[in-house]
């Protein structure tokens, strides 16, 4: 192998240094400028010999200089770039096109490459170690705060470089720094339940696509009560193979770090039929959200999303309810409560919810809107931290009755109602008509709307915030989200439905069980008046 002179191989650089990256010579010259200190210049032209001990020899400091002070202290030197460069099969420095990267460059990028190979390697494995810090989070974080790292997390350029920060880490550094927080962590996870819904509907398109690579572990471990051969069907069929799920028999073998499957009903037979309404998909449904109910009575859950349901296939003997609220309802023996669709602008709840529009009118009393808005008041005190909240009621009838030319529900049942609870100290404003409400956009001075039937509350909350609304069942013990949509069989299985709703359900059902959590131990360590002695 030739011998190159030092100098020469200098001269070498200062040529190539020259020929390429010529948009970069006006940042050179800066740099040059910045540079002409005398005593360095000296110390340049003078021989070896009068350096001072501490200094670099001339070619090394020429060298440096030429490539503006970019080389790092872990780069290697030019001999040993054209080492590496010739066992790899790389061409010869001294051959490169003007277009290409210098080698400092070309160095991060390998360096790059391998961080990108050892991701795909850990996400092949199920979960990595070197994710082990990013997922793991401070039991004592707020629930808000929570969320909005969360988020931050979903996107691609932050999880790229959470990773490439963890890959970095030492073994020892990560056991060192994260053994505390792992420890509180799990002790103090929240543990959330997931229905599959219609398998044949978008339910597990979206559940699949808002738990892939396990980016909720974060700030929960979930736990999909589903069928693990329908879900694989699903991830073929969506491309969505580079993260794996673990299947569980019972919850009690859940893992912090991976997506839970728990397998509810024997689904040998069962063929996956996107966009088709079939028996078999409802009865499976049913079994999903069965099996969960039955961990959330044993306190295993501390919360549940349910994707969505067909009212029609899932009717069965066990089964004679409108929906999964009116279930829920019946099996936690609650006489009453508040379908509450919620997103970050918009809160609305209904007076009257799965019934005939023939039935509203005789539905709508004095004592039922009394419920519905104390059901509202107590979950916006509770479930979402407002002390005072403000709420605003819609009117029954078009422009709110036209003060009884189109109807007297306005002026007999909702105005006197309204008066009553002010002199309460309510904040309860209305009967606004609900067309010029919304589009007024007048929501956005209230904390929460009621009105009162199902459409008229729906409809313009979907128009407003149907990507990212939820649907939030107050008045129950436990905590219930879903996303606001339904099955939607005409996109199913084609890899077009949006997981957002999904996701911020996900996200309201940990905030709304911390919040209780937290209210809970306030009250259980709450001051007992008969203990405190005065001074």
């Amino acid at each position: 192998m030739e011998q190159r002179h030092p100098e020469k191989r200098n001269d070498r650089n200062t040529d190539l240094t020259s020929d390429q990256n010529l948009k970069d010579r006006p940042e050179r010259q800066e740099s040059d400028k910045a540079e002409q200190d005398p005593g360095e210049r000296n110390a340049i032209d003078s021989n070896p010999g009068e350096r001072k001990p501490a200094e670099p020899n001339a070619g090394e400091r020429g060298s440096r200089e030429r490539n503006r002070g970019e080389r790092q202290p872990t780069e290697r030197t030019s001999g040993e770039r054209q080492s590496v460069e010739r066992a790899s099969g790389e061409r010869n420095p001294g051959e490169r096109n003007p277009g290409e990267r210098n080698p400092g460059e070309r160095n991060s990028g390998n360096r790059q490459g391998n961080d990108r190979n050892q991701r795909d390697k850990d996400r092949n494995e199920g979960v990595a170690d070197r994710h082990e810090p990013v997922d793991r989070v401070a039991p004592d974080r707020m629930a808000g705060e929570i969320a909005r790292e969360g988020r931050r997390s979903a996107d691609n350029g932050s999880s790229e470089r959470q990773d490439r920060s963890a890959g970095e880490r030492g073994p020892a550094d990560r056991g060192t720094a994260d053994r505390g927080t792992a420890d509180r962590g799990t002790a103090d996870r929240l543990v959330v339940g997931i229905t599959l819904g219609d398998y044949n509907g978008i339910g597990p398109e979206v559940i699949l696509k808002a738990l892939q690579h396990n980016r909720m572990q974060r700030i929960c471990t979930p736990v999909i009560y589903g069928s693990m051969r329908i879900l694989n069907r699903y991830r073929n069929i969506l491309n969505l193979k580079d993260w794996n799920l673990n299947g569980i028999q019972n919850i009690s073998q859940a893992s912090h770090k991976l997506t839970n499957v728990i397998t509810c009903w024997n689904d040998q037979n069962h063929e996956i039929q996107p966009g088709k309404v079939t028996t078999e998909a409802g009865q499976a449904a049913f079994a999903c959200l069965q099996r969960a109910v039955e961990d959330l009575k044993a306190g295993k859950l501390d919360a549940l999303i349910t994707a969505p349901i067909n009212k029609q296939n899932i009717q069965s003997e066990e089964f004679t309810f409108p929906g999964h609220t009116e279930y829920l309802a019946h099996e936690f023996g609650v006489q009453d409560n508040l379908m509450f669709m919620v997103s970050e602008t918009l809160r609305v709840g209904v007076v009257t919810g799965h019934i005939p529009l023939g039935r509203v009118r005789s539905s709508v009393t004095r004592e039922r809107i009394v419920e519905k808005l104390n059901l509202m008041y107590q979950s916006l005190k509770l479930d979402f931290g407002i002390q005072k909240p403000k709420i605003a009621l819609l009117g029954l009838n078009p422009h709110a009755g036209e003060e009884g030319l189109l109807g007297q529900e306005e002026n007999e049942i909702i105005k006197p109602l309204i008066k009553d609870l002010r002199e309460q100290g309510r904040l309860v404003y209305g009967p606004y008509p609900a067309d010029g409400f919304f589009g007024t956009r007048s929501y956005r001075d209230f904390d929460g709307v009621l009105a009162m039937y199902h459409d008229q509350g729906l409809i313009p909350f979907k128009a407003i915030a149907f990507d990212e609304g939820v649907n939030f069942t107050a008045g129950l013990p436990i905590v219930r989200t879903s996303p606001d949509h339904g099955t939607a069989y005409d996109i199913a299985g084609k890899n077009q439905a949006d997981e957002t709703s999904m996701i911020q359900a996900l996200y309201m059902a940990c905030d709304v069980a911390r919040r209780r959590k937290e209210h809970q131990d306030l009250e259980a360590n709450a001051l007992n008046p008969k203990q405190v002695v005065e001074k």
